[in-house]
């Protein structure tokens, strides 16, 4: 791996972190818990980092503040509509969605996103990465390049355990949301009393990563089955209940 390859790639991971790091902050604040927010099964979210590239690749010149949040709020949710339109074409589903937020469009971006894109974009043109230059210029050649290459390969073999759980996402929930048609309603509802069922089902049907998708995007959906989700999601958060209770 070429040097100035493998900082940009140091570059990418740092910025992923940070998204990473945002998104989990927000769940605490909002939703009163840790949740582990990104897609991958690190602490990534790699559409920060390539949006963090993408900006200083494109507006690295660009140094007056206002024209550089405009700009990056641009760019930023270009990739994130470009994002979650080849994620939906590619797997049936949609991991968020906007609809009925101020200024969305067709509920893959929207104003509140543009905004912090914005803001947070120019703070890295302008802050973040000079001083993240720095560090990473300060290091041994042959430092940059392991940790490159250790980073890297562990980041492959996620990405390809992820893609292998979307690729069967959509119809593992389906297969979960006829189950669900097939049992008993009393039985759902009275979860408590058959959690092991449920437990079993889920399990079955969907792997660890791909429960925890459920859990952590709200605004999943799954487009060929559009209802599956809600109840799938409310097993999970009766099983997160009922285990919260056991450990009391």
């Amino acid at each position: 791996m070429p040097l100035t390859m493998a900082q940009w790639f140091l570059y990418w991971t740092a910025y992923s972190f940070m998204g990473w790091a945002w998104e989990t902050m927000l769940s605490v604040v909002l939703r009163r818990r840790f949740e582990d927010r990104g897609m991958l099964n690190g602490p990534i979210c790699p559409i920060y980092g390539f949006g963090a590239l993408l900006v200083l690749l494109l507006l690295h010149d660009v140094r007056n503040p206002l024209a550089l949040f405009l700009a990056s709020g641009v760019v930023a949710c270009t990739l994130e509509y470009l994002s979650s339109w080849v994620i939906e074409k590619l797997y049936h589903v949609r991991f968020w969605d906007f609809t009925g937020k101020p200024f969305n469009i067709n509920g893959r971006v929207y104003l509140n996103g543009f905004l912090a894109f914005g803001f947070g974009a120019a703070a890295v043109v302008l802050v973040v990465q000079p001083w993240m230059t720095a560090i990473v210029e300060s290091w041994p050649e042959l430092v940059v390049l392991v940790v490159a290459a250790v980073l890297c390969v562990a980041t492959a073999a996620d990405w390809a355990i992820t893609l292998a759980g979307l690729h069967s996402f959509d119809s593992r929930l389906a297969r979960v949301g006829e189950q669900i048609r097939m049992r008993k309603l009393e039985q759902i509802e009275a979860i408590d009393t058959h959690i092991d069922m449920a437990d079993e089902m889920l399990t079955r049907s969907l792997n660890w990563q791909q429960r925890r998708l459920v859990r952590i995007f709200p605004g999943l959906i799954s487009l060929r089955n559009p209802d599956i989700v809600k109840g799938v999601r409310e097993l999970l958060e009766r099983q997160r209940e009922h285990m919260r209770k056991g450990t009391k």
